[in-house]
């Protein structure tokens, strides 16, 4: 099951920016249809749209998995939601340029793809109509992004939503409409990145990590304004009692005509109220309790593991050195008796598919892994490259040509020339040059 949500973007740059993140830091899996390093997929969206009156460079749509269909933690579930997110692109603008970008580091952890698509039809040159709703729209014959991609679902096997409707925008969609730039655009940022920091589990961390970035580096240098976040309790009307959260930005450059800007944080996101930071807050604080149990176990083995080891050299200074131990004994360290985990161990091996086909693996996962073309999406993806590829570089050698053939013509009219001078004379002597 999965849910989308579109929204335009008039900087493919920044959008990209904020998806990939620094040196592709956000990226669980990143397909793009365009080669080159990180910004090269913007720089041909702006050159795209630059010549033409389209304020919208690119189609940013968001493609959101449930953690029962697709693990997080699993590199080839990440893979499968990726591979998900391009066959959504190319079914609905199948002749643009798409950019695909899994995220799993948002709020509970979940696999979620940002698609960002160019404005422009590669086929017909004019910009993108269709899929700019969440819902269909009779008016104009309008798809919505939500029902093409019910019908992807439903053809890989997956669950489809019966109606879903629009619910507060959490800040990766709504960033999109402030200002590149502006400092409401620069509080969600913060906010989202302190709400991201795994040491955030409550108010007081989330608190610290935000007078923490008060002390980095923006990214000319200079020090970056000043954020706090402000808490108060409503003391009457219908909130009353209900905890409210604004954060304030120092304000360098006089767009609120004050020292501060200040913002609500309902303004901005649903994820920035003290109820949707709960979220964020129970999943740092679940990782942390994981974290400390592994560690415990793993202390625990590495402690068993010495005092085998300690056994063992006892043994082989009382003994012969360990060449009489039974072949059974020696193996032991290598290969665990079969009856130790017996079933449970049994079945973390199949569920590797150890022993089986690959085909009779993936369809050992169930629902959760859909059979997925993986093939065929990268030979599609290998061919719009290879023919972009073709087309630049026919492109590039196009002037080359046309001043190869004009030389060619110029030395077929030198040798005409030449011949009509000296072999049009019958009564002159052969000088030797002709040989």
């Amino acid at each position: 099951m999965s849910t989308t949500h579109y929204s335009p973007s008039n900087s493919a740059a920044d959008t990209e920016q904020y998806i990939r993140g620094k040196d592709n830091s956000r990226g669980a899996a990143i397909t793009c249809d365009v080669p080159g390093a990180p910004g090269a997929f913007a720089a041909r969206a702006r050159a795209l749209t630059q010549n033409t009156r389209r304020e919208v460079e690119a189609l940013h749509y968001r493609q959101s998995f449930s953690d029962e269909e697709f693990n997080p933690q699993d590199p080839e579930h990440v893979q499968r939601a990726n591979d998900l997110g391009y066959l959504l692109a190319k079914k609905m603008h199948p002749d643009s340029d798409a950019l695909v970008v899994t995220h799993i580091d948002g709020r509970g952890g979940k696999a979620h793809n940002h698609i960002l698509v160019i404005n422009h039809d590669n086929a017909t040159g004019r910009a993108l109509s269709q899929y700019r709703t969440f819902h269909d729209r009779k008016a104009g014959d309008q798809r919505g992004v939500q029902s093409v991609n019910d019908e992807l679902m439903a053809e890989h096997g997956l669950s489809v939503v019966k109606r879903v409707e629009h619910q507060p925008k959490d800040w990766e969609l709504r960033r999109e409409d402030f200002a590149e730039g502006s400092l409401d655009r620069q509080m969600g940022d913060r906010m989202t990145a302190a709400l991201g920091d795994p040491r955030t589990t409550d108010k007081a961390t989330l608190m610290a990590v935000l007078a923490e970035q008060n002390r980095l580096p923006g990214h000319d240098g200079t020090p970056v304004p000043r954020m706090r976040l402000h808490t108060s309790v409503v003391k009457k009307g219908k909130r009353q009692g209900q905890e409210t959260w604004t954060l304030y930005i120092e304000d360098r450059r006089g767009e609120s005509g004050r020292s501060e800007r200040r913002k609500r944080t309902s303004a901005l996101s649903a994820d920035f109220i003290p109820e949707g930071a709960q979220a964020f807050f129970d999943y740092h604080q679940q990782n942390q309790t994981q974290k400390e149990r592994d560690d415990e176990r793993s202390a625990r083995t590495a402690e068993a593991a010495r005092r085998a080891a300690g056994a063992a050299c006892i043994a082989d200074r009382d003994g012969d050195g360990g060449a009489g131990l039974a072949p059974r004994r020696r193996r032991g360290t290598e290969q665990p008796p079969r009856g130790v985990g017996g079933p449970a161990a049994e079945a973390r091996l199949l569920r590797e598919g150890h022993g089986r086909g690959v085909e009779q693996a993936e369809r050992s996962y169930g629902a959760t892994a859909p059979a997925i073309d993986h093939g065929g999406i990268r030979a599609r993806a290998q061919r719009l490259l290879d023919a972009r590829e073709n087309q630049e570089r026919a492109a590039r050698d196009r002037p080359d040509d046309e001043r190869a053939r004009q030389r060619d013509r110029r030395e077929a009219d030198r040798r005409r020339r030449l011949d009509f001078e000296f072999g049009g004379d019958p009564d002159r002597e052969d000088d030797g040059m002709g040989l």
